[in-house]
């Protein structure tokens, strides 16, 4: 099956098992019938249907990429970056949770990704507040994958985007592997 792969270069032991379990996930049949059977998403124009064979179909890298955003105390997980999808930019302070909880911020980036390449349909979730958002594709398929791994899911992750203006210059995650 082609799908999206998620690679990370990084050494953090919480971020390469997430992205392991959410590949697995990404490889998994039952995962794209699960979101198939939803009902409907939120300010979607695509089914559920169509949203699960289109990520059942991408084949593509995404990398994850970790910041440090600009106050620890608030409550972001990540940006969105409209000029290259494909990159999931993570918040380092917000590492601190169940690894399916991460995989739920993985999928959520993946719906994006895969919208992304799909201009024909929107599946996202409008803006970055979070109110009204839970609904959504990216929010409900995220669920879909953290219950799977954990069996429920207690913890319905409100993701909230950091705001990243382009040209922003971010503290990144120098606990990396490079090769020379």
């Amino acid at each position: 099956m082609n799908t999206i792969c998620i690679e990370y270069s990084g050494m953090r032991p919480i971020v390469q098992e997430a992205v392991s379990k959410t590949n697995k996930l990404l490889q998994d049949p039952r995962f794209y019938d699960n979101v198939a059977r939803h009902s409907w998403f939120d300010l979607s124009t695509a089914s559920p249907m169509e949203i699960a064979v289109l990520m059942r179909n991408a084949a593509f890298k995404m990398e994850v990429d970790l910041y440090y955003a600009i106050s620890p105390v608030k409550n972001i997980d990540l940006y969105d970056d409209d000029r290259n999808p494909d990159i999931i930019h993570m918040n380092i302070w917000k590492l601190e949770r169940p690894v399916a909880s991460i995989c739920n911020t993985l999928l959520h980036s993946c719906v994006h990704a895969v919208n992304a390449r799909h201009g024909n349909h929107y599946f996202g979730h409008g803006d970055t507040t979070l109110a009204g958002k839970e609904l959504t594709a990216p929010y409900l398929i995220g669920n879909i994958g953290e219950e799977m791994l954990d069996g429920k899911n207690k913890y319905n992750v409100q993701l909230e985007h950091d705001v990243i203006i382009p040209g922003t210059r971010v503290i990144k995650d120098h606990l990396r592997t490079y090769e020379y």
